[in-house]
């Protein structure tokens, strides 16, 4: 379930060709893997989504985690699953040169990061 940074960024670049948002992803995913924040989360993906942790987790996991999904408008949603119900979930959406930013005002809101 959870791979390594980099194998996360080849599933981006492989895709970034095909719209605005996937290569946001793609910045995105490289301004993590060069910040310190590389080694204290954990990520998967889910078709286009970015999925992270803040702990490793194992197959089936379903306890609260970070997906990033991109728009079709060029966006990027952040969505913080910690509850079944969509209306009680924290979500963002921000343009695409705009993500790294909010990642980081979420680790820092909720703490992940001494």
């Amino acid at each position: 379930m959870i791979v390594p940074w980099q194998r996360v960024r080849e599933h981006y670049a492989a895709t970034a060709h095909c719209s605005a948002a996937l290569k946001a992803m793609l910045h995105l995913v490289d301004e993590i893997t060069a910040s310190p924040y590389a080694d204290g989360l954990f990520a998967w993906t889910s078709m286009h989504d970015l999925c992270i942790a803040q702990t490793r987790v194992t197959y089936p996991y379903d306890g609260p985690y970070l997906r990033i999904s991109p728009q079709a408008n060029g966006q990027i949603e952040f969505r913080y699953l910690d509850t079944p119900r969509v209306d009680k979930q924290w979500h963002r959406t921000v343009a695409g040169d705009d993500a790294f930013r909010r990642l980081e005002r979420f680790v820092n809101q909720l703490h992940w990061f001494g």
